[in-house]
């Protein structure tokens, strides 16, 4: 058996709604990692921008992130963080990738054997 390289998935963006489509993008994504036998999605995460970033009509982030939270309800592998969210200033993508590793290496003694 192969061992299977173990991934999360991570989208930031303004979540302002969250969609039926965001949820199958990541449903998608999954799904092609494991077809190609290589890989094993640990987990998906969701990080609503920060509610500086400007764009025009941006809901308060405090609601942005709670509707993702009443979306992933039925979700038993996507989670939300909203580390972003909370920063006094929008941060980039980078950050957020980063501050996300620093995360996923903590779990990661969970996933050796996968």
């Amino acid at each position: 058996m192969i061992n299977r390289v173990p991934v999360a998935l991570i989208a930031c963006g303004s979540f302002n709604p969250i969609t039926n489509m965001h949820m199958r993008m990541f449903e998608l994504a999954r799904d092609h990692l494991h077809q190609t036998g290589l890989y094993k999605v640990i987990k998906g995460i969701i990080s609503p921008v920060n509610d500086k970033y400007g764009k025009k009509g941006l809901v308060a982030a405090k609601h942005r992130v709670a509707m993702v939270q009443r979306a992933l309800e039925t979700s038993d592998w996507i989670t939300q963080d909203p580390w972003e969210s909370q920063q006094e200033q929008w941060v980039e993508t980078v950050m957020v990738l980063s501050c996300a590793k620093a995360k996923i290496t903590l779990w990661s003694g969970c996933f050796e054997n996968l």
